[in-house]
């Protein structure tokens, strides 16, 4: 778990207690955490900005590996993992909003977490103070191309594609909100995609069926 004092920690969830070891400062308030899929490596994200992985040893001990500065004092409100998106992209991948009006993809490319940003999407989100945040598509297969969803500050939630070769930034974009979209949150199948925004407003997508 991360604070606003920048310090991430390992809780033990049934006792509360932090573990012996368990914590270190990142700088800046911590926004959003994400991890692999083994428990041994995370990445933190604050409000300056910077991007920075975290190793976990097997008895819950942290350590800071490497940094990334996406944009300097531009919050970072959500990350995501990924172990492979598509057939093109079997890389470990990092979904990434940042409030400089983007959505970035970050290529992990080794075992202390390093990222290199490999595209930047341009969506409308420039305030700190709304945590817009997106996902990828739950399905991951062998069919062409691979896409995540986002919340913006326009009201709207958009499709994107990130193995496009187009411009085109979206693929689709869905209207019914009257406020900055903040949540967005798909079921197993993704037959239904929840979204949520600085309102409190909950709507419920289907997919259409063909």
């Amino acid at each position: 778990m991360g604070s606003s004092s920048g310090l991430v920690a390992v809780v033990n969830v049934s006792t509360g207690i932090h573990v012996k070891g368990g914590n270190c400062k990142v700088g800046g308030a911590v926004l959003c955490v994400a991890g692999d899929a083994s428990g041994g490596l995370f990445w933190a994200g604050t409000d300056k900005g910077m991007i920075t992985s975290i190793l976990c040893d097997n008895v819950g001990r942290l350590s800071k590996g490497k940094r990334l500065v996406l944009s300097q004092d531009s919050p970072i409100t959500c990350l995501s993992w990924r172990s492979w998106i598509s057939r093109e992209a079997r890389d470990p991948t990092l979904l990434v909003n940042i409030a400089a009006n983007a959505v970035c993809i970050l290529k992990v490319l080794d075992k202390d977490g390093t990222v290199q940003l490999k595209r930047k999407f341009n969506i409308n989100h420039k305030s700190g103070k709304y945590l817009v945040r997106s996902t990828f598509c739950p399905i991951m297969s062998f069919r062409e191309g691979a896409c995540v969803v986002t919340g913006s500050e326009d009201s709207c939630v958009y499709f994107l594609d990130i193995q496009s070769k187009e411009q085109r930034n979206a693929v689709n974009k869905l209207q019914g909100h009257a406020c900055p979209v903040l949540g967005v949150s798909f079921n197993y199948d993704e037959s239904l995609l929840a979204t949520s925004d600085h309102q409190g407003l909950l709507i419920l997508w289907s997919r259409e069926k063909h």
